[in-house]
């Protein structure tokens, strides 16, 4: 029996704290992601571009050697935390611009991985 693919719906975001590279026309810096989904991530950081700036984000997922580069564009602003535990700290949002098919796979089965280790997003299963 073949086994089926994992489609986890594009809103489905997940913790995802790693150490990120971001090259735009404003140059080359390090920063955190925070969460991950299909369609973008969040980026925390203090120093924040405009909306609307095209981004390289360069990340690695779980179980790859390769970094990924991912072409990305600015969506929206967080320049305060709201909440001291449940807020966001300050940092930016990310939508990807294209991606490839091996890189939709790597980012899916991070998702996958993800919802198999934690009960509450079993149900995305």
């Amino acid at each position: 029996m073949a086994r089926r693919q994992f489609h986890p719906p594009d809103a489905l975001r997940i913790p995802f704290v790693r150490r990120c590279v971001l090259e735009s026309s404003e140059g080359t810096r390090e920063a955190m992601t925070l969460d991950i989904s299909l369609k973008g991530m969040f980026i925390a950081t203090r120093e924040l571009p405009a909306i609307g700036l095209d981004v390289a984000v360069q990340f690695r997922v779980p179980s790859n050697v390769k970094t990924l580069s991912l072409p990305s564009r600015v969506a929206w602003l967080q320049e305060r935390q709201t909440h001291p535990i449940h807020g966001l700290p300050p940092g930016f949002g990310i939508f990807f611009r294209k991606l490839e098919v091996e890189q939709v796979r790597l980012i899916a089965r991070t998702i996958q991985g993800y919802c198999l280790s934690n009960p509450l997003y079993r149900q995305y299963l």
